[in-house]
């Protein structure tokens, strides 16, 4: 709930900012010719400040359009080489070598066993155990 009022009055005052900024907008001659403009202008050099701004702004967007460019060739160029580098995937086989050494006839092996195979090797050490019970 106190998410809802938070974004309601941001959305108010962002919609009262534009409409301040239309209005700025359209009467811009007008208020350019008003005095106390003038005296401002004169004191802070409000019209030379804006276009050096609007400058500086263009400048480094045409600058962060151009990184942005590299930085998407230098992703694209990455991902080329992981998906080549899929092709050899090294656990594509069931078996996951341990001991690799000159490829030697004694390597170990791990074995995945399926789920059938798990449960014919409980059902044996059951058997194995109500055997050995009823022995004793």
């Amino acid at each position: 709930m106190a998410r809802r009022s938070v974004l309601g009055s941001l959305f108010t005052v962002t919609a009262a900012a534009a409409a301040v900024a239309g209005v700025a907008y359209l009467f811009k001659e007008e208020i350019r010719e008003t005095q106390t403009y003038k005296d401002l202008n004169d004191k802070y050099d409000v019209d030379r400040k804006i276009k050096e701004y609007s400058v500086k702004a263009k400048d480094t967007a045409y600058d962060l359009k151009d990184k942005a460019k590299v930085a998407a060739k230098d992703i694209k160029a990455k991902a080329d080489e992981w998906k080549a580098a899929q092709e050899d995937d090294i656990f594509e086989d069931d078996e996951i070598i341990i001991n690799d050494v000159d490829f030697s006839e004694d390597r170990d092996y791990v074995s995945i066993k399926t789920d059938d195979e798990v449960k014919e090797e409980t059902t044996e050490e059951v058997k194995s155990e109500e055997e050995t019970k009823g022995e004793e």
